[in-house]
């Protein structure tokens, strides 16, 4: 006889539902109940230090200035690293803050630099804000700094406008350290004074000016003076030293000293005569030129002249006489351009000496 099998029971897991949605929920919530407690973890709470500045200037501001407020990176004594800036751009009606920077003074403590440019300009004396901010660290610390009240205005204005009230703007527990100084801030509740008048300029110290003036021209004068002496004390030497420079002045003498009608006109030519023997050195004639021309180069452009010359002095102080009694003939006695010729020829030869010793 066959015994009845037993039917042990058994549990069954319930189905999951077909929403993806439930069934997502209760397998993640199988899966905490398997793991046990859940703890959960939460940040400290963000400690926030009042920041310490170095304010900029709160009065005298127009358009177009950059304003500029120096945050130090320090709080409860330490030095604070991974300050998030704030951003650049536009802020309100009247700034624009430029990018942050971070600078390094002498004692070594480290400023957030912040610029803020003043891009508009009010019809009256106005006072504005620099905004408060609030500088989280990368530990999660804040560094916050109050508003700094500062004035802007036209060219000329009378009275503040729209006093600003630093409380309004959301200041809380900001500290102000200006130039090492802490001060609490405080409220703008009355109107900042008016700007003052113009005044002249300074008179600006003639007696240097004159007395540099006056150096100048003693100097110029002096230079001119030194320059004239130099050349009249040139001209002096080469009348003095050179040939035909001593020659022309006594060709010039000459020619003012007789009438033109004069019988005596041997003397032009042994004028030309002894400047030329005075620059070869010896005594030059008409078979000897090439002497001439070797001690001074310079006369090489004047070689046709000094030819003639020379055969025109042995035509008439060594020509054959063709009169009876040995008187010279007519042809070589009579010469009425003679002694023009010669003065030009001499004026030609100095001034190509003057040329050549400049």
């Amino acid at each position: 006889m066959m015994s009845p099998r037993c039917r042990m029971p058994t549990q069954r897991s319930p189905k999951l539902p077909r929403s993806g949605t439930v069934a997502l929920t209760l397998t993640l919530a199988q899966a905490l109940a398997g793991a046990g407690t859940l703890t959960v973890s939460f940040p400290a709470r963000a400690t926030a230090y009042a920041a310490s500045i170095d304010p900029p200037r709160g009065f005298g501001h127009t358009i177009g200035d950059v304003v500029t407020e120096r945050v130090l990176l320090a709080a409860a004594g330490r030095e604070v690293r991974n300050v998030e800036p704030p951003s650049s751009g536009r802020i309100d009606l009247w700034l624009e803050r430029r990018p942050a920077r971070v600078e390094t003074d002498r004692e070594g403590r480290r400023w957030l630099v912040l610029d803020y440019q003043i891009v508009n300009a009010p019809r009256s004396l106005t006072q504005i804000a620099l905004p408060a901010l609030s500088l989280r660290t990368r530990g999660g610390d804040l560094l916050q700094l109050g508003a700094w009240p500062i004035t802007v205005g036209p060219i000329i204005s009378d009275a503040v406008a729209a006093p600003v009230d630093i409380d309004s703007a959301g200041a809380g527990v900001a500290q102000i350290v200006a130039a090492g100084q802490g001060r609490e801030p405080t409220a703008l509740s009355s109107a900042s004074p008016a700007m003052q008048p113009d005044r002249g300029a300074s008179p600006i110290p003639l007696s240097p000016i004159v007395w540099r003036i006056g150096y100048a021209l003693a100097c110029l004068l002096s230079t001119l003076a030194c320059w004239l002496a130099w050349w009249i004390w040139r001209n002096h030497r080469d009348a003095a030293q050179l040939p035909f420079a001593r020659g022309w002045r006594r060709m010039r003498s000459l020619c003012a000293s007789r009438a033109p009608a004069d019988a005596d006109a041997d003397a032009a030519w042994h004028i030309v005569h002894r400047a030329l023997n005075e620059t070869a050195g010896q005594v030059i004639n008409m078979h000897s030129l090439s002497r001439l021309f070797a001690h001074a180069p310079w006369l090489l452009p004047m070689q046709p002249e000094l030819e003639s010359f020379y055969e025109r002095s042995d035509a008439r102080f060594f020509a054959v006489s063709s009169e009876p009694g040995g008187r010279p003939s007519a042809e070589s006695a009579s010469r009425p351009s003679a002694d023009a010729a010669l003065v030009a020829l001499l004026r030609a030869l100095f001034r190509a000496e003057r040329r050549r010793h400049r």
